[in-house]
């Protein structure tokens, strides 16, 4: 099922899958939700009872970017608001990957009493400069033979897995390059100049009491993995994992089996909590 709504002038639309408690689903920085659904929706899908809203945040996919839209303050307002327009005062769970991982820890830390737990997957978590700590681009298991036929704009695709299959390359150009495709990389460019929270969503807070999942890669040259360390006196009752043979592309991709069995836990542990 499908909605739209507008939340601050923008016209955005809401893919709704399953019933029961909400989950919001924040896809990734120059992507669109169908990678994430790809990524998630089987998985959640086994476990009944979850409502699943997927939609493209502004500049992203089919959703516009207003020209006001500048800052992070302002998307998470407008994340915000989408859970205001479609859940309303029902208490809901969010996943976010990547940028939505960042976007679902300015959730934590600015309404942490609406939120039945969190999972962040290869969070993105900038420092006060928007620089990383990352590890070097290593590829461990390496097959070029893969590669003959590379679009201009899948040349990142070698050295951003940290194996190489034909399985994933397929499934990168079936679910991930058509939202790289459609994203407004002016937009980004805006709002990259101010990437990093400021205020309340920016500094750690009061530890979250809901059931969390924290997924890193071990060799994630994107957005790292030791910082997101530094989340754990925030979530006390999180799992922390960080996975070998990990880039950015954990989930299908890359880890599917342990990047699975993460998730269920993690829901598994949202339904004891809700007992």
């Amino acid at each position: 099922m499908s909605m739209r709504i507008e939340v601050q002038g923008i016209s955005i639309d809401i893919q709704v899958r399953g019933e029961g408690r909400p989950l919001l689903m924040l896809h990734g920085w120059s992507a669109d939700h169908a990678y994430l659904v790809a990524d998630l929706d089987a998985l959640v899908a086994e476990q009944a009872g979850w409502r699943r809203l997927y939609f493209d945040l502004p500049g992203h996919g089919v959703t516009p970017a207003p020209d006001w839209l500048h800052n992070q303050e302002q998307m998470l307002e407008i994340v915000t608001g989408i859970a205001d327009e479609v859940i309303g005062e029902e208490p809901f769970a969010v996943a976010g990957n990547s940028y939505g991982g960042y976007l679902t820890l300015g959730l934590v830390r600015t309404i942490p009493e609406r939120l039945l737990g969190a999972a962040l997957l290869v969070p993105d978590l900038p420092g006060a400069d928007n620089s990383r700590d990352l590890p070097a681009p290593v590829t461990l298991y390496p097959d070029v033979s893969l590669f003959h036929d590379l679009a201009a704009d899948e040349a990142w695709i070698p050295e951003g897995l940290v194996m190489h299959e034909q399985r994933m390359l397929d499934e990168i150009r079936a679910y991930d390059m058509p939202g790289y495709r459609a994203c407004d990389r002016d937009f980004l460019e805006r709002l990259d100049q101010h990437y990093v929270y400021q205020g309340r969503a920016g500094e750690p807070q009061a530890p979250f009491a809901g059931p969390s999942l924290v997924v890193t890669g071990r060799q994630d040259a994107t957005v790292g993995w030791r910082a997101q360390q530094s989340l754990l006196p925030e979530f006390p009752r999180a799992t922390f994992a960080t996975l070998d043979l990990g880039g950015h592309h954990i989930g299908r991709i890359e880890r599917p089996a342990l990047f699975g069995a993460l998730v269920r836990d993690w829901l598994d542990r949202l339904e004891r909590s809700l007992v």
